[in-house]
């Protein structure tokens, strides 16, 4: 009996006593559980049951510490003071590895808890130390279970206590994995309801649900399904052709199904064939119908993501963003409000794509609700509408697919404990946020394009295509673009969305050629670009910094280190003066503004150039401040008055009259369009009357023998010098513009930011020059 012991300095053991303990099997099942769990955390997709088994894995991998550490604590002591063999080596092995583990785990739960992201650092070792704990503990118990006894009772007990062994083992992991698969099927998720209204009209299509606007769902499962029906009840020829047509025309208004039908229409087809065609057309529809639309909550709740303590610097940027007040926006408002009345609701489906999408695809833009409104859909482009796009096109008009993702258990529940779980499981199981948020697609131009270029066409307009907005093609076509040399390049997010020193678990990017993993920074949220009334106007978060921060970069004094190499210094818009060096009293004086585009990517200015306003303002002052000349004034209502120079766009509908109130649904042209395409300059030439006296101010009055008043000049005004000023001055929404929409009671004036200046001086003679 004595090989049923090992006698050491601490006394004798046990060995079967020892295998068979309850102690023993909990100890190796709550480490097999943690094992496979862990391993199915890294191996398998994201699911229900794996974030279950993130959550019962570091519950109990917490909660086992004492009790397991005690059994593991105990049994080296029993055990060390033995003859030192490779079984103890590989004991050893085995606790250093499950100590790591143990140290790492409780890293990495402390910072899924109370920090904004794991480190990846500690994460790596969890995951490379698991392996080499399996690895070196498989080994100690494999050896010691080869061991072999030549005495039947020993072997006989030992076989007893190996199964009790496995017993308890099993009890202990299969009820841990018992509890993960019992949770995952009794979890309910938040139910949203997909399906279209029932009095939601589907007047372009019901296989273009959004339209005439081009964004859209994803609906290739329902399109590969349909594609598989219909070739099933073709034969080979008739396949190959529907195969080789079966796509859609971008000059064309239809959609899968409508191109599915329009091809099986143009076919002989035998009764069967229509029958079973008819049926897949049919489903599609009804899938439509039922699955083609997305809840307001499943693109909403952006402030969520600043309120878990993850990216709350980039909320705060979002917040007073042309992207956030996209809907919300009152000139937008009322716009929609006139389409809606002028056309029908559905028509402001068009408008929807870019600035209102929550409202859009929820089925909001309906004939049976007069808001046009959703709930979240106030957030305009939200967090999640950029960030479930997965993929875009470059005709514009919102041409874009999106996809919302599955989202982490309990994160639509409401209440405090569901977020508390959501937001841990995100941070310490993130794989499935970062792959579903981030993708290659957002550094690209062209994920920009598919709402910064517009057009109308014939089901608005009922005459054809009209270009409207096109921010991507002229920065396409212009210096700033240089596709031989991507390195060369400045494209939309690094002047609009500059990095800034950063906290948020955004920082860093490998695969930013401007960026590391490790700079510390994110790029910025806020959008600048030209709007510094709208944020003030709605009193959004942020509006103060965010519009001072706009004037700054109308000025071009918004520093971008990245581009710095690449960029040019100076203004936006540099502004220069050409002028005489010198004139006499009475001569006519012609002075020249040149503009030069220099910093924009894309024409200035861009954007709906019926509602902006750019122009140059010249002043002409003598030495005592007197204005003798001035150009480009805005009256007490804050109008124009005759301005020689002012970019802006006059649309016109088909009988040649202004289309004044951005009612671009009956625009087929423009009579007026002016703007500066990168690295181009404009001139323009003022010309005033040098006066032949200087004013009444300095001027002296002689009294004539025969009682006439005359005057004669000074003589420092015969080397007097005449001050010339000109500034460029910009406002987002023209006067005339706020008034033809609001009306002149409303008293609404976007506000004027100069944006650049120069000044020249001419000096005036008598006589020679």
């Amino acid at each position: 009996m004595k090989e049923l012991t090992n006698r050491t300095a601490s006394g004798s053991v046990d060995t079967a006593s020892e295998w068979s303990a309850s102690s023993t099997g909990m100890t190796l099942g709550l480490l097999l559980f943690e094992t496979i769990s862990g391993l199915a955390i890294y191996l398998f997709p994201f699911s229900v049951f794996n974030q279950y088994s993130v959550l019962l894995h570091t519950l109990i991998g917490s909660l086992m510490i004492v009790p397991v550490g005690w059994y593991l604590g105990r049994h080296w002591w029993r055990r060390f003071r033995g003859n030192f063999n490779h079984y103890q080596l590989l004991g050893y092995f085995s606790a250093a590895a499950l100590l790591v583990l143990v140290v790492s785990g409780v890293v990495l739960t402390w910072q899924a808890l109370f920090h904004v992201r794991i480190d990846y650092t500690w994460d790596i070792i969890h995951i490379i130390v698991t392996f080499m704990f399996i690895a070196a503990l498989g080994a100690h118990l494999g050896t010691l279970l080869c061991r072999r006894s030549s005495n039947d009772t020993v072997r006989r007990r030992m076989r007893q206590a190996y199964a009790a062994c496995v017993g308890w083992t099993a009890v202990w992991a299969g009820g841990a994995l018992a509890a993960c698969v019992m949770l995952a099927w009794s979890y309910r998720p938040v139910d949203l309801d997909h399906a279209f209204p029932s009095d939601y009209s589907f007047k372009y299509g019901i296989d273009r649900p959004f339209a005439p606007s081009l964004a859209r769902t994803d609906m290739a499962a329902v399109r590969d399904r349909l594609q598989s029906r219909i070739l099933t009840a073709l034969t080979a020829e008739q396949g190959r052709f529907f195969m080789a047509n079966f796509r859609t025309d971008p000059q064309k208004h239809e959609g899968w199904v409508t191109v599915a039908k329009r091809l099986c229409d143009g076919m002989e087809l035998d009764d069967g064939q229509q029958a079973r065609v008819g049926t897949a057309i049919d489903d599609a529809l009804r899938q439509y119908r039922e699955q083609g639309r997305i809840h307001p909550r499943e693109l909403s709740g952006s402030v969520g993501c600043g309120t878990s303590g993850c990216h709350t610097e980039i909320v705060a940027e979002w917040q007073p963003s042309a992207h956030r007040y996209a809907s919300m926006d009152f000139v937008f408002q009322e716009v929609q409000a006139n389409m809606a009345d002028e056309l029908a609701p559905e028509a402001t489906r068009y408008c929807a794509g870019c600035h209102d999408p929550i409202a859009l695809f929820s089925g909001a833009k309906n004939v049976g609700n007069v808001t046009l409104s959703a709930e979240g859909s106030d957030e305009g482009v939200s967090c999640l509408v950029c960030h479930v796009t997965v993929q875009t096109d470059v005709r514009g008009n919102a041409d874009y697919t999106i996809r919302p993702p599955l989202r982490y258990i309990y994160e639509l529940h409401d209440g405090q404990a569901a977020k508390l779980i959501s937001d841990f499981l995100i941070r310490a199981f993130p794989r499935h946020h970062i792959a579903s948020y981030s993708r290659p697609l957002y550094k690209t131009a062209e994920a920009c394009a598919a709402c910064h270029k517009q057009f109308i066409d014939e089901e608005l307009n009922e005459v054809g295509f009209v270009q409207g907005q096109n921010q991507y093609d002229s920065w396409r076509k212009s210096r700033w673009h240089s596709p031989s040399d991507p390195s060369k390049t400045i494209g939309c997010r690094e002047c609009h969305m500059p990095l800034v020193a950063s906290n948020d678990p955004a920082t860093g990017d490998r695969d930013d050629p401007n960026r590391s993993p490790d700079d510390g920074k994110h790029r910025s949220h806020r959008f600048l670009a030209a709007n510094q009334f709208i944020p003030r106007h709605h009193q959004l978060p942020g509006a103060e910094e965010h519009c001072d921060l706009t004037v700054k970069w109308l000025r071009g004094e918004y520093d971008i280190p990245e581009i710095a190499d690449r960029w040019t210094d100076g203004p936006v818009i540099r502004l220069t003066i050409r002028a005489p060096e010198t004139v006499r009293p009475g001569e006519e004086v012609v002075i020249q503004t040149i503009l030069t585009n220099n910093k924009t990517g894309h024409d200035f200015p861009t954007g709906p150039m019926d509602m902006i306003e750019a122009w140059v303002e010249v002043e002409v002052t003598d030495e005592s401040g007197q204005v003798i000349f001035a150009s480009g004034r805005t009256d007490e209502r804050g109008y124009l008055v005759e301005p020689e120079i002012v970019f802006k766009g006059e649309p016109i509908d088909r009988h040649g009259q202004l289309v004044g109130k951005h009612e671009l649904w009956n625009k087929v042209g423009s009579r007026f369009k002016r703007s500066l395409f990168p690295g181009f300059s404009d001139t323009v030439d003022f010309t005033f009357e040098c006066p032949a006296m200087p004013s009444d101010s300095r001027r002296k009055a002689i009294l004539e023998p025969n009682g006439e008043e005359t005057f004669t000049v000074p003589h420092e005004f015969a080397s007097g010098r005449l001050k010339v000023t000109a500034v460029l001055r910009y406002r987002k929404f023209s006067a005339p513009f706020l008034d033809r929409l609001f009306g002149p009671q409303a008293g609404l004036r976007s506000e004027i930011t100069d944006m650049s200046r120069a000044e020249a001086e001419i000096r005036v003679t008598h006589g020679d020059r």
